[in-house]
């Protein structure tokens, strides 16, 4: 499953499906499934321009009156929007995909997964500040023992 955060498509599929949507788009008749290929495909690019997007496309085909498709566009807008570091956010389509399906092991692993991730990141951010600090707390006694000296 960790795959499904760190996979990347690559860019002659997205560029397949790319034009797919965009003949579809000239023609005035995008179906949903373009829109939808195309959004996943977006979710998985490695630019976080494409992968905002996908999410867009999604959040569209979610909003739309058709009923067929809303749990697969729940599942990859919690997964784009994880890729994104939008963690909240992807946990709130999370936890309203375990409201309908509570058992459903893919969505259960997929929250551990952004859970993990939120983790990694806090951690990251924590050393990175904590690293400013120290770098401050070093200027700052050089440019009191550079004082002292003058």
């Amino acid at each position: 499953m960790e795959d499904v955060l760190t996979e990347v498509c690559s860019s002659e599929d997205l560029k397949t499906f790319e034009k797919k949507y965009n003949d579809e788009v000239c023609r005035g008749e995008v179906t949903s499934t373009t829109q939808f290929e195309y959004a996943c495909f977006l979710v998985r690019s490695r630019y976080p321009a494409d992968i905002q997007r996908g999410v867009v496309l999604l959040e569209e085909l979610y909003k739309s009156p058709d009923e067929s498709g809303k749990r697969d566009y729940v599942f990859y807008l919690a997964i784009g929007n994880a890729r994104l570091k939008e963690y909240q956010i992807a946990l709130n389509y999370i936890r309203g995909l375990l409201q309908v399906e509570p058992a459903n092991r893919q969505v259960l692993e997929l929250e551990t997964l952004i859970k993990k991730r939120m983790e990694k990141d806090a951690i990251k951010g924590a050393a990175i500040a904590g690293g400013a600090i120290l770098g401050l707390g070093a200027l700052a006694g050089l440019a009191v023992a550079l004082a002292k000296k003058h």
